[in-house]
């Protein structure tokens, strides 16, 4: 019998058990299962997290690398801080506890000044108190406050003076873009305080036109708008007003102005730069034409504003309409009393009128506000005022500091009325001595070119005065 005969017949073949029912099989109790069962679930659950957090981490990676720019994009970018934008910190001081009534009132109205100055924008003082009594980077205090530049002074006593010193710095760079020293007799103090604040404003203002200018000039060609030639315009003329300046600043103002018709900056300055030209030649009749183009446009864009307004005393004065070149001074000096151009402008109105002492207040008002002014009308003027006054010493005084300021060149709008003053005050053998050395630059010295050099007015005793200057000078061998 073989040996199999009592074998159990063969059914189907049992299925082999998965690897996890085994194990499922060996967990006995109840109890060992539902640990089991939780540690599955709690793993899956933490492959689920692994999974999608790599997901999200490369997906973030991807945005950084491919993405994000356009991100940064929508992003609104932050304002660019105005060109003549200042904030005043309260000034430090650093003398005796009873002066500071003196260092209080002048840091507020030295903001208050700077906020007259055309074009300028000044941090209020509530918003620059936080930095007082502090150590203050600049370039964080104009980023915070969003301005140009930041103005910083102290205050000291020094035996019976109070010493001030002011510095203008770059909120950008943090650079020193200006410094003065001041010494007042503190006896003074109560009359002074609107005065300094005057200066100290002026000089701000054309230290901030002239950093601005200088800004404006390192930008890629590209990038350079109307306003910022308008700007550099305005830097170039207060580098100093000769023919050269004028013509160069004339020049960006006409580009801006090309560029962006609605230019009030660039419309004022073809105003002020083509009303240099006809202070030097009155027959310019291609610069009469853009002052008049100038003021029709600022007419339009800003006709209350300063541009509008010293437009308008440009246009009357170049016509001869003293009145109305009063007129607009008086405006001038009404919005922005601690600005020079008001004064600038009632000045010459007044003296052509032949009101030689209230000419004379504001020509002094003028070069107070105009500290080292490399423009010496203002002193021309006042000189000529002296020879109308009959001041004649005073009057020889100061055009022979005009003329030497001048350097070699000898005008004669300077050198007729010297040596008109130098004969009328008993010192004829200089009078002549100066028409001398005027003839060495001048062909022709003829009372003819009297008419060309503007001594115009419609006063009695400014007649009287330019008379009693060409008869001077029929004296001393001039025809």
């Amino acid at each position: 019998m073989p040996a199999d005969a009592h074998a159990p017949p063969e059914g189907p073949a049992t299925p082999a058990l998965s690897w996890w029912r085994r194990l499922w099989r060996r967990l006995h109790s109840r109890f060992a299962r539902q640990i089991a069962l939780g540690a599955v679930i709690v793993g899956a659950i933490a492959a689920t997290g692994h999974f999608l957090g790599g997901m999200i981490g490369w997906w973030h990676a991807y945005e950084l690398t491919f993405g994000g720019h356009e991100t940064a994009k929508s992003a609104p970018p932050r304002a660019k801080a105005p060109p003549l934008s200042v904030v005043v910190l309260p000034f430090a001081n650093a003398g005796a506890a009873e002066d500071g009534w003196f260092v209080e009132n002048l840091t507020n109205d030295v903001g208050v000044q700077l906020s007259r100055a055309p074009d300028s924008s000044v941090i209020g003082r509530e918003a620059a108190a936080r930095y007082r009594g502090k150590e203050v980077d600049p370039r964080e205090a104009a980023r915070e406050l969003g301005v140009r530049y930041v103005l910083a002074g102290s205050v000291e006593r020094a035996g019976e003076k109070v010493r001030l010193r002011v510095t203008l710095l770059d909120g950008e760079s943090g650079a020193q873009r200006w410094a003065e020293r001041f010494d007042v007799e503190r006896a003074a103090l109560p009359g002074l305080v609107d005065l300094l604040a005057q200066k100290l404003a002026r000089a701000v203002d054309l230290e901030m036109v002239r950093s601005a200018g200088s800004a404006v000039a390192r930008l890629a060609p590209d990038a350079v708008r109307a306003e910022d030639l308008a700007m550099q315009g305005w830097a170039a003329l207060y580098r100093g007003i000769n023919p050269k300046t004028s013509e160069e600043a004339l020049a960006l103002f006409e580009r801006a102005v090309a560029m962006d018709p609605g230019s009030v900056r660039g419309w004022g300055g073809v105003a002020y730069a083509s009303s240099l030209t006809l202070r030097r030649a009155r027959s310019s009749e291609r610069a009469l034409a853009r002052l008049d183009a100038a003021a029709a446009q600022l007419e339009r864009l800003d006709p209350a504003g300063y541009y509008g307004v010293l437009a308008r005393g440009f246009v009357a004065f170049h016509r001869r309409d003293w009145p109305s070149a009063l007129a607009a001074g008086d405006r001038l000096v009404e919005l922005y009393p601690g600005h020079q151009g008001g004064y600038q402008m009632r000045g010459p109105a007044l003296l052509r009128m032949g009101r030689f002492e209230e000419a004379l207040a504001d020509t002094e008002r003028a070069i107070a506000l105009l500290p080292n002014n490399p423009d010496f009308a203002n002193e021309w003027r006042r000189s000529f005022i002296y020879y109308g006054m009959g001041r004649y010493a005073e009057a020889a005084a100061g055009l022979r500091q005009v003329l030497a300021k001048n350097g070699t060149s000898q005008p004669l709008a300077i050198v007729f009325p010297l040596a008109a003053a130098l004969a009328r005050s008993g010192r004829r053998d200089e009078a002549r001595q100066t028409l001398d050395e005027a003839r060495r630059h001048h062909t022709d010295l003829s009372l003819a070119k009297v008419a060309e050099l503007q001594f115009e007015g419609s006063g009695e005793r400014f007649i009287a005065a330019r008379d009693d200057m060409l008869a001077a000078l029929r004296e001393l061998g001039v025809e």
